[in-house]
C-alpha cells in the first residue's frame, strides 16, 4: 500500500502521516521512506517501464509491418504509452523519440488519407460537372442549378 501511495505521487511527509494513521507505526525520519522507495518503488517503476516498452515495441513492429492499418483506438493507445514513457524517470530518450515518431507517422497517414478523399471528391464533382455541362437536354438555367447542387452552392 505504501508503494502505491508513493508511486502515486504522495509526498513522504504525507505518507508518514498515513502510515501512522493506517498502521499505527510512527516513523520519525523520512530517510526510511527514501530507502523504501529505492528498494521497493524503484524496481516497480522499472517493471512498469519494461511493460510499457514491450507494448510500445509491439505496436512499433505492427506499424512497420502494416503501416496503413492503424485505427483510432490504436493511435490513442500509442499516444498514452508515449506519454507514460516520456514521464518515466528511467525512460531512455531514444525510446520516447521512437514512440513519438510513430504518433507523428500516424498523423501523417491520417492527413494523407484526408487529402486523397478530398481529391477523389473533387474528381467526382468534376466528372459530374462535365456531364451536366455536356447534357444537351438541359437548359442553361437547369445546368446552372445542377452545378450548384454538385458543388454544394446554395440556390
Amino acid at each position: 500500500m505504501l508503494a502505491d501511495w508513493l508511486l502515486g505521487g504522495m509526498p513522504y511527509y504525507e505518507a508518514q502521516k498515513q502510515v501512522k494513521d493506517q498502521f499505527g507505526v510512527e516513523l520519525r525520519s523520512l530517510k526510511s521512506f527514501s530507502q523504501f522507495y529505492q528498494e521497493v518503488c524503484a524496481p516497480r517503476l522499472l517493471t512498469r517501464r519494461a511493460q510499457a516498452r514491450t507494448v510500445a515495441d509491439s505496436i512499433a513492429e505492427e506499424a512497420e509491418r502494416q503501416p496503413g492499418r492503424f485505427d483510432q483506438a490504436t493511435i490513442d493507445a500509442l499516444k498514452q504509452k508515449a506519454f507514460e514513457l516520456s514521464i518515466s524517470p528511467q525512460a531512455h530518450p531514444r525510446d520516447v523519440k521512437a514512440l513519438f515518431m510513430l504518433v507523428l507517422k500516424a498523423r501523417d497517414q491520417d492527413l494523407t488519407e484526408r487529402k486523397v478523399a478530398i481529391l477523389e471528391r473533387k474528381a467526382a464533382q468534376a466528372d459530374q460537372a462535365s456531364a451536366a455541362i455536356g447534357d444537351g437536354a438541359l437548359t442553361m438555367a437547369e445546368k446552372e442549378q445542377r452545378l450548384k447542387q454538385i458543388f454544394g452552392i446554395p440556390a
